[in-house]
């Protein structure tokens, strides 16, 4: 089907269906609104109807009633004390008064009206007073047919049990409306009832000496002047809908000709590009999204055919482009992860996980470090954080050591790991050395006291990456855990080692032995505290960074003896040393 009909047929029975829900929408509304204007007509005329009513007239008919056999059937047709009553001058009154009442809607639009009193059952009250028995007596008299329900004699019971808003009307003594019409079959109309106790002056329910309501008016009104309204209202919706549809019709046909001729003139060109005719280019007369569109392709071909005349040299660009782009990657990866690491990765592996028998993990702490974070601003904290945590990134790699993480002020690093190395102890001590004089002097130079605790064990761990999400290069085991409890129960500017650590190291550095220290998990621990190395070797690598055998701990002023360079520590926050980056992440 060509695209001008779907859209002339879219169009139409769109605007077709639209109109038909206009159409029921406006018949629905003209509706409701007559059904709450007849119901409104409804209370106005029961109001005027409860004020009208004889009192005097009717407690005399009330208080006569107890004299009436009640009966539900048409026994009462003939009983003379019905009669005599129905013919008195009370009766006849309250008669005319309703028959008055139902005068004031046109065309018999009240159906009923009359006067009920209740009885000690609510669902039982007796008829006083309708406004159609003296008219139904004299048609029975001429032998004329009167309704399948009889004649509402005075005294008459009316079974209420299937109407419960006047049995609550009887009983609360309050008006009761119906809130819909409900058809009835013997006359087939449709009606509305609403049941109204007599009121005093001031609109409140008048009761008897015992309590209940003194009687109550109902009234029933029907649609039928409403459904000669809506029937109108129907046949001009319909009209109207016929007229839309047809308009419809007739402006589905010149849109869906107008719209088509530039999308057919732009399919024509489609075509041809995908010929392989690259320099097609469709005639664009509007500014519409057709016109856009149009344009846009156009743009497309031209991109293309220059691509396609230019190949060769933008397939050099883009592998340049990717090339750079894979260096920046590997080195944020190489950032992340440690290098092999990240070799297995990019091969493929998906859970990395490795046991490594003999390494030396250390924990260092910032000591007071939460009573410096209230009296510093959260930047040159950060800062501070940064430039200390710089320089030992930069310790880690001078001695071969893989950095792990940081943790708030905590700094972790392990040697061994990832890449297995004999002298790992040696390693991670000459790391705890520097750690403690690089931090000693970075504290003279901003003028602000700063310690930390280092502890170091030595054993087996399990290292590797976890997870899909955020990798990270991580240790497990004992070892971990027990370097740092050497940590937190180790002294400020001291290094705190295990005696694992330190049977590693007894033969090259000096240490100070501890009492044995009760270690949550781990119970009493033989622990020591690292000295200094005891014997400078010029053929040890980490010659320059140690120091003579002394019985003290390395104090700042033996910083350059010990071998840390300058550009190890960073510069005071004040000053602008190029060495220190303090943008560098920690």
């Amino acid at each position: 089907m060509r695209l001008r009909r779907k859209l002339t047929i879219a169009f139409f029975l769109t605007s077709s269906a639209v109109s038909v829900l206009l159409a029921f929408f406006l018949y629905r509304f003209i509706e409701t609104q007559l059904g709450d204007e007849v119901r409104a007509r409804l209370r106005d005329i029961t109001l005027v109807g409860t004020r009208t009513i004889d009192p005097a007239a009717f407690a005399r008919l009330r208080d006569a009633i107890g004299t009436i056999p009640a009966a539900t059937d048409d026994t009462l047709d003939d009983d003379a004390a019905v009669e005599r009553v129905e013919h008195g001058k009370d009766y006849e009154n309250i008669y005319a008064e309703l028959r008055g009442l139902r005068a004031i809607e046109p065309d018999n639009l009240l159906r009923f009206a009359y006067l009920l009193v209740p009885t000690d059952d609510p669902t039982k009250p007796r008829f006083l007073v309708d406004a159609d028995v003296l008219e139904l007596r004299n048609k029975r008299s001429k032998g004329e047919e009167i309704p399948k329900g009889g004649i509402s004699h005075y005294g008459k019971v009316y079974p209420a049990e299937d109407i419960p808003l006047l049995v609550e009307a009887l009983t609360t003594c309050e008006p009761r409306y119906e809130p819909a019409f409900v058809h009835d079959e013997e006359f087939d109309v449709n009606s509305v009832s609403a049941y109204v106790p007599l009121t005093d002056s001031a609109g409140k329910g008048l009761r008897d000496a015992r309590g209940r309501c003194l009687g109550v008016l109902g009234v029933d009104i029907s649609d039928k002047e409403m459904r000669e309204a809506l029937a109108k209202a129907s046949n001009l919706a319909i009209w109207i809908s016929l007229a839309v549809i047809a308009l419809a019709l007739l402006v589905s046909i010149a849109l869906g000709t107008v719209l088509t001729r530039s999308i057919l003139r732009l399919t024509a060109t489609v075509k041809r590009f995908s010929d392989k005719d690259f320099a097609a280019r469709t005639q664009v007369t509007s500014t519409d999204e057709i016109g856009q569109l149009g344009e846009r392709f156009n743009e497309m071909a031209s991109t293309i055919q220059h691509h396609s005349e230019n190949l060769e040299g933008l397939v050099e660009e883009r592998t340049s482009e990717l090339a750079a782009e894979k260096v920046v990657s590997d080195r944020l990866l190489l950032n992340v992860l440690p290098g092999p690491i990240a070799d297995r990765l990019k091969r493929g592996e998906s859970l990395i996980v490795d046991r490594f028998d003999a390494v030396s993990v250390m924990f260092a702490d910032l000591v007071g470090f939460t009573s410096l974070s209230a009296v510093t601003s959260p930047e040159a904290l950060v800062t501070m954080l940064n430039e200390l945590f710089s320089m030992f990134d930069r310790l880690a790699e001078k001695h071969g050591l893989e950095k792990i993480k940081t943790i708030g002020d905590a700094y972790m690093v392990v040697a061994g790991v990832p890449q297995p190395i004999a002298d790992h102890a040696v390693a991670i001590a000459h790391m705890g050395i520097d750690m403690q004089l690089g931090l000693a002097a970075y504290s003279k130079k901003v003028g602000q006291p700063l310690a930390i605790r280092i502890g170091i064990h030595s054993g087996s761990v399990v290292a590797g990456v976890i997870g899909t999400k955020k990798f990270i290069y991580d240790l497990w085991g004992d070892t971990v855990n027990t370097a740092s409890r050497m940590e937190s129960h180790g002294l400020p500017g001291r290094v705190h080692v295990t005696e694992a650590t330190y049977l590693l190291l007894r033969d090259q550095f000096d240490f100070e032995a501890r009492e044995p220290l009760e270690i949550k998990g781990k119970g009493m621990m033989n622990t020591y505290l690292l000295v200094g190395q005891r014997q400078r070797d010029p053929a040890n690598r980490f010659s320059g960074i140690g120091f003579a055998s002394t019985s003290t701990v390395p104090t700042i002023d033996r910083l350059s003896a010990s071998g840390v360079s300058a550009d190890l520590v960073p510069a005071p926050l004040q000053d602008t040393d190029p060495g220190v980056d303090p943008k560098e992440p920690t």
